[in-house]
């Protein structure tokens, strides 16, 4: 930057940028299908930003076996309105916590400090939960084909760095398009944490074999507060 204000931590990362806004939270809750396979959720207020807010959940540790699939973002630029999970596996229907992140600061808070850009933009706000990026992963291991209750699939596994916090969350905007498949355009993608082996699987549904997905991100996270 040539002007403007920025803090360093001590390990000299930059914080603050008065040019360049962080990822902040701008709502979170519960997500649960009343019945079925389909949880959706609605913001309680429209996010305004022109790109989608990033999606991040937790699935529950109580449903281990959920495998999801086509995350859908409600609105349009300007007005986003909320989101809808679908789970693969008919048996359990989706639960678990979520929140919705953008690089955009909510001016929320009643005291503090606020920082805008020379567009009047408000780019930091002290009182706006951070989102933390805690472990990513882009290696995938080919383990095989399996028969899930929908179809034949297959299976991938990438493993996280360490056992999740309880208060660490996967991004899912990553895994809501299609992958790349041999002999056809695209295949339907489906994830699922293991919790009690500590890594992410996926699921590539109805392909030809195909061992090489390419380098899609795993990425946790974590909120300031």
């Amino acid at each position: 930057m040539t002007f403007g204000f920025y803090a360093k931590n001590d390990d000299s990362f930059v914080q603050i940028d008065s040019e360049k806004p962080r990822l902040c939270m701008v709502h979170k809750g519960n997500y649960a299908a009343p019945s079925g396979f389909v949880a959706s959720v609605v913001f309680p207020a429209p996010i305004t930003t022109q790109e989608p807010p990033c999606i991040f959940i937790r699935p529950s540790t109580t449903s281990a076996t959920e495998l999801y699939r086509y995350l859908n973002i409600s609105g349009s630029p300007g007005n986003w309105t909320g989101f809808s999970i679908e789970a693969a596996n008919v048996t359990y229907s989706p639960s678990g916590k979520w929140f919705a992140a953008v690089f955009a600061s909510p001016g929320n808070s009643q005291f503090g400090l606020r920082l805008f850009d020379g567009g009047t933009n408000l780019v930091y706000d002290s009182g706006a939960p951070a989102v933390i990026f805690t472990k990513a992963s882009n290696s995938w291991v080919y383990v095989g084909q399996v028969h899930l209750e929908i179809a034949n699939a297959y299976y991938y596994r990438t493993p996280v760095a360490a056992s999740l916090a309880e208060d660490e969350y996967l991004m899912l905007n990553p895994f809501s398009r299609s992958m790349p498949a041999h002999a056809v355009r695209a295949s339907s993608c489906g994830i699922r944490m293991q919790y009690s082996g500590g890594y992410l699987e996926m699921y590539l549904v109805n392909v030809a074999a195909w061992t090489d997905i390419g380098r899609v991100a795993a990425v946790f996270a974590k909120l300031s507060v």
